[in-house]
């Protein structure tokens, strides 16, 4: 069974309009917000950005009200993407933006949760402002995409060349999207609705070339030196890929922890239980030590 066994009997919560929010720069950044719990959460998706697109799209609807039974939510698209202006940024932009978009919507110390890239951005912004956060959860970590001696888990060159050639040459088409989806969610393959559904949220995120462009220029990071800088808890979360790879990530992170979660399918909003169970254990776990590490010592009030 698809999505995160609500009960029937109870409402979802609504998405609200979107919203905008200027970057320092002027650029306008889109959000949208569910939920109205105890703790901020930002969710932000990976490569498909567009934050009313994806009210099209039961599973994403069901994984952000299953989120919002315990948080304030805030979904947004980066820069260039989706619904927001501009062009797309280097990471020390987006690490700006998220910035932007915490001091708009009053999210003072909240969580961060994405997925490949986006979950890189947000452990750089917790690198770079480890005050504005107050626990990341990053499902399909990566140090690099580049496959070296000591980094297994990449692809050569000419590998990560050709993925960028495909995506240029299919981003958006009916085709394409099917490979996406069969590869992301296998347990969807071949559904025709799914397939439509991603064929236009590509068509509204970005242009071929423009995804193509994000493509090569994550290919050619290296976020090992990032990771070491990271002091903020960190829940590597995976699911239907080479557990190695999120083990690795999470052993560089000096608070991360790392998951391995049973199922066919890597994107998480299919068959989410689980992978919403975790987050909110995490933050529940992450609240009850910074709630420990802030108590005086009673023995130094005496």
């Amino acid at each position: 069974m698809l999505g995160t066994n609500r009960s029937p009997t109870v409402p979802m919560k609504q998405l609200s309009e979107t919203r905008r929010v200027p970057a320092t720069d002027g650029v306008d950044l889109a959000y949208r917000v569910i939920g109205d719990g105890p703790v901020d959460l930002i969710w932000s998706f990976n490569q498909l950005n567009d934050v009313e697109v994806i009210a099209e799209h039961p599973p994403i609807l069901e994984y952000l009200d299953a989120l919002a039974g315990f948080a304030r939510v805030v979904v947004y698209d980066r820069r260039g993407m989706g619904r927001s202006g501009g062009e797309r940024g280097d990471l020390a932009t987006d690490i700006d933006d998220l910035l932007a978009l915490l001091d708009h919507v009053g999210a003072g110390h909240p969580y961060l949760a994405s997925a490949v890239t986006g979950g890189a951005i947000f452990v750089a912004f917790a690198a770079a402002h480890p005050e504005r956060v107050a626990g990341v959860v990053w499902h399909g970590a990566f140090a690099q995409s580049l496959r070296t001696e000591s980094y297994p888990w990449g692809a050569s060159p000419g590998e990560l060349e050709d993925g960028a050639v495909r995506v240029e040459a299919g981003w958006g088409s009916e085709r394409f999207a099917e490979r996406f989806v069969a590869a992301g969610a296998p347990s969807r393959a071949g559904d025709e609705e799914s397939v439509r559904f991603y064929a236009h949220w590509m068509r509204r995120t970005a242009t071929p070339r423009d995804a193509a462009t994000h493509l090569r220029t994550w290919d050619k990071i290296d976020l090992h030196p990032v990771l070491r800088e990271v002091r903020t808890p960190v829940l590597v979360l995976d699911r239907a890929n080479d557990p190695g790879e999120g083990a690795y990530v999470a052993s560089l992170l000096a608070r991360g922890r790392f998951l391995s979660l049973d199922g066919p399918d890597f994107i998480p909003y299919y068959e989410s239980a689980p992978i919403v169970a975790a987050i909110r254990e995490f933050v529940g776990d992450t609240q009850v030590s910074d709630e420990l590490t802030e108590r005086p010592n009673p023995t130094e009030e005496e």
